[in-house]
């Protein structure tokens, strides 16, 4: 049953620690079962976090949690946010699977979540290359109505702070998203897949170099080494495991770094 509303296998999360706490009773309350947890909140999450790789329905029910705080950090949830939240459960998990998420997802939405003990969970249990696409996720849902709030953003950097992004990788994944593209924007880019319009309209040449973590006095040597050190980073194979449906996410991140490195190398005349 939580498998099928979460939409994978489970594994950390069946410990459950405060993201257990918050979808339990999330799901009791959408499926009316009382309204109480169904996870065990009594045992430490990190003696799971050392034995058990992150399943699909870990990530999903993480997804769940970070959504709705960054819905709610500026104090109001948009239609737009809701609707991005929407797209991104269809596309990764069909439409059965994503309605039932959303029902959860409401629950979720009425409880106070404790931001600083879920950040822990995650940093405890999951890879690096899975918290650095649930950073992604939340810039998405903030840039859903095409503007993003100072306290969104403060909302994300507290959780990928307490996760255990660096500072200098966090300022990176922020100037990817916070890009205002000239015409249809980064969210509508997300939408339509369009990679060409993407590509000719991109970000610009200062945004390229702290997507790069550079700066423009760096060397053609360092700027080589620092492409290189994201393109490992940022490969889609890295999320793999949790799924077809979640590399597209992680491909759009891989084509932002390919499109800066592009964007600096033409402005220096290199090959």
């Amino acid at each position: 049953m939580l498998g099928k509303i979460l939409g994978g296998g489970l594994g950390w999360i069946l410990g459950g620690g405060p993201i257990g706490a918050l979808i339990g009773v999330a799901i009791g309350s959408a499926f009316d079962k009382g309204g109480t947890s169904i996870f065990r909140s009594d045992e430490d999450p990190k003696q799971h976090g050392k034995k058990r790789q992150t399943q699909r329905g870990d990530f999903s029910a993480a997804l769940i949690v970070v959504s709705a705080a960054v819905m709610t950090a500026d104090g109001k949830i948009l239609k737009s946010e809701l609707d991005y939240v929407k797209r991104y459960f269809l596309q990764n998990f069909g439409e059965a699977i994503a309605i039932e998420k959303i029902k959860v997802l409401g629950e979720v939405l009425k409880q106070e979540i404790p931001i600083d003990d879920v950040a822990n969970q995650i940093k405890l249990n999951m890879r690096i290359a899975e918290k650095r696409l649930l950073v992604q996720y939340m810039f998405g849902i903030a840039l859903a109505d095409g503007d993003i709030h100072s306290s969104e953003i403060e909302m994300i950097q507290r959780i990928s702070n307490g996760i255990g992004i660096n500072h200098y990788e966090f300022l990176s994944m922020k100037a990817m998203y916070t890009q205002r593209y000239s015409q249809s924007g980064q969210q509508r880019a997300y939408q339509s897949g369009g990679q060409k319009a993407r590509k000719q309209q991109g970000p610009s040449l200062s945004t390229c170099y702290q997507i790069l973590g550079i700066t423009s006095s760096s060397t053609e040597v360092e700027l080589k080494k620092a492409y290189r050190k994201l393109a490992v980073k940022y490969h889609p194979d890295k999320v793999a495991h949790l799924g077809q449906d979640h590399v597209q996410t992680a491909e759009d991140k891989f084509q932002k770094v390919q499109e800066a490195y592009e964007k600096v190398k033409d402005s220096r005349g290199l090959n």
